[in-house]
């Protein structure tokens, strides 16, 4: 089968067709279209983003202008091609779902073929539990699919679903929920849902598990609290599924409730409960957060002490800020006088050698004729003159005899 005549038709679809020109005996029409598969209605499904060929052939033995026309189930009927011949085929290139309607190959007479794009669900399936009373019930969903999936539930080898189980839920078209009383189930039960979708590749099934438990509430064993200040609590449960309910109690088992005094509010598996401007006299004590759901009832104490001395805090703060300020004041002080305190440092540890030079008649001789004092030396500094005399002292840690006889000058023999 050749073709004699293809034309690009760009504009509508994305598809192209080929006219081909063949004769058969008979005068009818004949729609195929692959791959596709056909249900019980005689309507044909094929597989989005599949590339499908649709053919239109007449056992006729004259020339036939053959329409294509398609129509949307939301529109008006549309004419997208015309051609002479027995024979017409084109392909629609990576099918979407606006391909989806009828589409029928007519002349004098006419054969019509409603066609149906199928695609699957995205992702694998969900399940999650809930809870009501004394009821659970499980969740299967599987979304964003065309036609709508179906599901199966089981449970420790036993089949369970809206057939054979009273309790079965249809739920929503792309959701089964099956409910089950609390007293028929236990805790660390399993349960699996299978779903199958007609479009997903080789049809292979999807699934989605859930294990029943009981609730395991933790928080903190003890709270301090603050005179006039509002006290917060925190309670949230480690374990349980279906997920539970958390209350709170006060020590003679008294269920808190949202008022003027106390806050509560719970996120998920997160309970808070805060309470309005403590006091000592009427909030301190024992409290009890309550995890419940069909598995059972678990709860955790909490403690709240009050601290009186709300201004410990704060002296301790300002006595830091002190003594760190201090601190600080002495490095200054110590840097700027770093040198003075090195060279005195120096002084007493080295000590010092004090001559005495008495102004006599013996010592005279000794004394240079232009020079109209005498001098002590103290570590070579002058020291102060008093009545016309130098003074000193020895500055040692023990005695010493001190010789006072001027340096490199002879001895007088009157000192023998």
């Amino acid at each position: 089968m050749g073709c004699s005549n293809c034309l690009q038709l760009a504009a509508v679809l994305g598809l192209t067709l080929c006219a081909l020109v063949d004769a058969d005996d008979g005068e009818k029409f004949t729609i195929a279209i692959s791959p596709g598969e056909e249900l019980p209605n005689n309507t044909m499904y094929v597989i989005k983003h599949k590339n499908v060929s649709f053919s239109c052939s007449s056992t006729s033995q004259q020339k036939l202008n053959i329409s294509w026309i398609f129509v949307r189930p939301d529109s008006n009927r549309e004419i997208f091609t015309f051609v002479e011949g027995n024979h017409t085929e084109f392909t629609l290139f990576n099918i979407d779902y606006d391909n989806q309607g009828n589409y029928t190959c007519l002349k004098n007479f006419s054969d019509t073929k409603e066609v149906l794009v199928y695609y699957p669900p995205k992702g694998p399936p969900v399940c999650h539990a809930e809870f009501s009373n004394n009821y659970v019930q499980l969740f299967c969903s599987w979304t964003e699919g065309y036609p709508y999936p179906t599901f199966a539930w089981s449970s420790e080898n036993q089949d369970l679903g809206p057939d054979d189980h009273p309790s079965g839920l249809p739920g929503s078209n792309d959701t089964m929920i099956l409910q089950v009383k609390g007293s028929e189930i236990h805790d660390g039960q399993m349960f699996k849902c299978v779903a199958h979708h007609i479009a997903y590749e080789q049809r292979m099934e999807q699934s989605c598990s859930l294990t029943l438990k009981a609730p395991l509430p933790e928080s903190q064993p003890l709270v301090t609290g603050y005179i006039g200040k509002n006290t917060t609590l925190i309670c949230h449960s480690k374990e349980g599924n279906p997920p539970p309910i958390l209350t709170w109690w006060r020590k003679d088992e008294t269920e808190i409730f949202s008022s003027s005094k106390y806050v509560i509010s719970q996120e998920g598996v997160v309970s808070s409960l805060t309470i309005l401007m403590s006091s000592k006299e009427q909030d301190e004590g024992r409290y009890i957060c309550k995890s419940e759901n069909p598995l059972g009832i678990k709860e955790v104490e909490i403690w709240i002490s009050f601290n009186t001395k709300i201004i410990s805090g704060l002296v301790g703060g300002i006595t830091v800020f002190l003594l760190l300020s201090a601190a600080a004041i002495l490095g200054v002080v110590l840097y700027r006088n770093w040198d003075k305190l090195i060279t005195r440092s120096h002084f007493w540890q080295t000590g010092s050698t004090v001559f005495t030079l008495v102004d006599s008649e013996e010592e005279n001789d000794f004394v240079d004729e232009d020079s109209s004092r005498i001098t002590s030396i103290v570590n070579h500094q002058p020291a102060q003159m008093m009545n016309g005399h130098t003074s000193g002292e020895v500055a040692a840690d023990g005695p010493q005899t001190i010789s006072n006889r001027l340096p490199n000058e002879k001895r007088n023999e009157s000192d023998v």
